[in-house]
């Protein structure tokens, strides 16, 4: 792929903007969302993004990258979702009833198997992708990626969701989930604080989501 060919980069940036949108919280998520070069030049946010993920500097930015790409959030939520699977369902309550409360592992496991049959075969990789795309945008933008990389790694990041997602639904389905699991929240706080934002992101005219199709 020319990552120099203007169309190319076209391309891909509507699907940095559509990946990166579900990235955003709070209660203006939706109208960051629809205008997502706005945030890209916000540089206080793009730093907060960056220190979420505790991102200081260049070789900070690659380590987080290849990890979410490769490896990220999801390899955790697998393993415990094959833990939950081999269980019967009463033993598998009884387990959930038996852990530790409070405890962040408890939590995660209680949205592993919540989600446990709820969820497309990739999982919760979309949450990686999506942060692995925010996170090598702003990084290029904060001056520790190359534009080159910063392409490359998107253009890869789109890759692998066009394959393991059949919908943007599908997509955002992984996503919440993940977003959830990784925050530990047994009461899927992520899915119901942002249940309309991503109604909005499906449905809306002006959602990063309609200018592209994930297949």
């Amino acid at each position: 792929m020319d990552y120099y060919d203007p169309e190319v980069r076209a391309q891909l940036a509507l699907y940095g903007h559509a990946m990166s949108s579900l990235c955003m919280k709070g209660q203006m998520a939706f109208s960051l969302a629809k205008n997502m070069q706005t945030v890209f030049e916000n540089k206080r946010r793009l730093q907060s993004a960056l220190e979420l993920w505790d991102v200081e500097d260049s070789a900070a930015l690659k380590t987080e990258l290849q990890w979410l790409f490769e490896t990220g959030v999801r390899k955790e939520f697998e393993d415990c979702r094959m833990l939950l699977a081999g269980l019967a369902d009463t033993e598998q309550s009884g387990y959930l009833k038996s852990l530790p409360s409070g405890e962040a592992h408890t939590g995660k496991l209680h949205v592993a198997a919540y989600y446990l049959t709820r969820l497309p075969a990739k999982g919760i990789a979309a949450f990686d992708y999506s942060w692995c795309v925010y996170l090598c945008c702003a990084g290029h933008r904060r001056g520790y990626l190359s534009e080159e990389d910063q392409w490359r790694i998107v253009a890869m990041c789109v890759r692998h969701a066009r394959i393991a997602y059949a919908s943007w639904k599908d997509y955002i389905i992984g996503f919440a989930a993940g977003a959830d699991f990784h925050q530990a929240s047994s009461s899927l706080d992520h899915v119901k604080r942002y249940k309309d934002f991503f109604v909005k992101l499906l449905s809306a005219p002006e959602s990063p989501l309609s200018q592209v199709n994930l297949r």
